[in-house]
C-alpha cells in the first residue's frame, strides 16, 4: 500500500511540475513585444520576406486556414438571389478565381468577375453599364456602396488594365473604367476606393482632370483622404486606412522612399496599427466591437466577425512581415478561423464573412505564398514569404490533466 501511494504522490508531483513548466512557457510566449519598429515615419524594406516559423502552432494554423477557405469556397453565391454588391464582396475573398452559380444553387458554375464584366444580372441588377457609349459603374442599393468600389476590388484581385468589359456587344476594358472614375473625383467626397484603385493602376506621378475641370493626382487623393476622419467612417475607417497604406506602399516601390503627403499618411496608419495591438484587442483574440473608438468586447459573434474581420484585414495587408507572426496577430487570425470553422453552414452576413475570408486569404499568401484556386498573387518582395510546400498536419499532442489527481486529494 505504501508503494501505491508513493507512486501516486510522485505522479502528482511530476504532473504539477509539468503544468508549471507549460504555464511558464505560455506566459513567456504571451509577453507583448512592440509590434512595430520604433521609427514609424519611414520603414526600411528588405528584398525578401521573413518566413513563417516552422513549428506545430504555425503548421496547425496553416492547415486550419486552408480548411476554412476550402470549405467556404464550396458554398458559392448565385445570380438569382444575390445582388451585384453581394457578388462583388464574395469575390474579394477569392480574387480572380471567384466563382458563382448561374441561376439558383444548382446552376452552372461561372466566373464571378467575368459575369459582372459582361453585364450579367444578379438579382435583376448589373454592376456596370454603357451610357452614351461610355462605360459607367453603378452605385446604389444592391450595387456599389461607394464610388470606385468595384474598380478597387478588381485592383485588389490584380486584374490588368486590359481586362475586357463587354456591355451589349461593345468592348471596353478596365482602362475605360479607370477613366470614368477619374472624372468623378470631387473635393470633399469620399475617395477611399478611388485611392485604392488609382494607386494600383496608375504611376504615382500621374495627373488627370475630373469632370469639373479640377486637376487631380495620387498625392491629392492622399491629401483629401487625410482630411477625412477615421472614426465614424464606413466600416470604422478600416478601408480608409488600407487605402492610405497601399498608396504609401506603391510610392515607396516607385521611388524608394516616402515624400510629401505620404510621410504623414504613413505615420497616421502606423500609429493606429500600434494602437490596435496595444489597446484594442480582446482577451479572446478578437478586436474591439467599437472599431477604433474605444475598447469594447461585445457578445454578438456577428458583430465581432465584422469588426475583427475588417480590422485584421487592414492589419495583415499592411504590417511588416515579422508582425504577422507575433502572438497577438496569430491570436486574432486564429479567432477568425475558429468562429468560421465552427459554423461553416451558418448564414453569415455576406459583407463581414467575405472580409474575414479575405483576411485569411491574405495571411495565407503572405505567410506561405498560398493562393486560392485561380487567384493572382497580390503581394511580392518583402511582403510575401517564399513558397513552402504544405507540411503534414501534426498529430494532437497528449497533455496530462491534473483534474483526476486533484479530485483524489480532496
Amino acid at each position: 500500500m505504501m508503494h501505491y501511494w508513493s507512486g501516486i504522490l510522485l505522479l502528482f508531483l511530476f504532473a504539477l511540475w509539468n503544468a508549471h513548466s507549460t504555464c511558464a512557457k505560455e506566459e513567456v510566449a504571451d509577453v507583448p513585444h512592440a509590434p512595430l519598429p520604433p521609427d514609424i515615419s519611414l520603414i526600411h524594406h528588405s528584398a525578401f520576406a521573413t518566413p513563417a516559423p516552422v513549428n506545430d502552432e504555425f503548421i496547425n494554423l496553416r492547415h486550419q486556414i486552408h480548411r476554412v477557405l476550402s470549405s467556404y469556397r464550396q458554398r458559392p453565391l448565385n445570380t438569382l438571389e444575390h445582388t451585384p454588391w453581394d457578388v462583388m464582396h464574395w469575390s474579394l475573398a477569392w480574387g480572380a478565381g471567384a466563382t458563382i452559380r448561374h441561376g439558383n444553387n444548382n446552376g452552372d458554375i461561372v466566373h464571378a468577375f467575368d459575369w459582372l464584366n459582361r453585364g450579367g444580372r444578379c438579382n435583376g441588377q448589373v454592376m456596370v453599364a454603357s451610357n452614351g457609349g461610355q462605360l459607367v459603374s453603378l452605385q446604389g442599393k444592391g450595387m456599389q456602396g461607394h464610388t470606385s468600389q468595384y474598380l478597387a476590388i478588381m485592383a485588389q484581385a490584380r486584374f490588368p488594365e486590359s481586362t475586357p468589359i463587354t456591355i451589349d456587344g461593345t468592348r471596353f476594358t478596365i482602362d475605360d473604367l479607370i477613366e470614368f472614375e477619374q472624372k468623378g473625383c470631387h473635393h470633399k467626397n469620399e475617395l477611399t476606393f478611388t485611392l485604392i484603385a488609382m494607386a494600383h493602376y496608375l504611376d504615382t506621378n500621374a495627373v488627370w482632370k475630373s469632370r469639373d475641370g479640377a486637376t487631380w493626382s495620387l498625392a491629392r487623393l492622399v491629401e483629401e483622404e487625410l482630411k477625412q476622419p477615421v472614426f465614424g467612417a464606413p466600416c470604422g475607417g478600416t478601408h480608409r486606412l488600407y487605402a492610405l497604406a497601399y498608396a504609401c506602399q506603391k510610392r515607396r516601390e516607385a521611388i524608394g522612399e516616402l515624400d510629401g503627403v505620404y510621410v504623414q499618411a504613413n505615420r497616421n496608419y502606423r500609429l493606429l496599427q500600434q494602437k490596435v495591438f496595444r489597446e484594442l484587442q480582446n482577451p479572446d483574440g478578437s478586436f474591439i466591437t467599437a472599431w477604433f473608438e474605444r475598447p469594447e468586447n461585445g457578445w454578438d459573434v456577428e458583430r465581432k466577425l465584422r469588426t475583427t474581420g475588417h480590422v485584421l484585414e487592414f492589419l495583415v495587408a499592411t504590417v511588416e512581415q515579422p508582425v504577422l507572426y507575433h502572438p497577438k496577430t496569430v491570436k486574432a487570425v486564429t479567432y477568425l478561423a475558429d468562429i468560421l470553422e465552427k459554423e461553416p453552414n451558418k448564414d453569415w452576413k455576406i459583407g463581414p464573412m467575405s472580409h474575414a475570408l479575405h483576411c485569411l486569404a491574405i495571411y495565407q499568401e503572405r505567410a506561405w505564398s498560398g493562393l486560392t484556386p485561380g487567384a493572382i498573387a497580390a503581394f511580392s518582395g518583402d511582403m510575401r514569404a517564399e513558397a513552402d510546400p504544405m507540411p503534414h498536419e501534426p498529430k494532437p499532442s497528449f497533455r496530462f490533466s491534473l483534474k483526476p489527481l486533484q479530485s483524489m486529494f480532496k
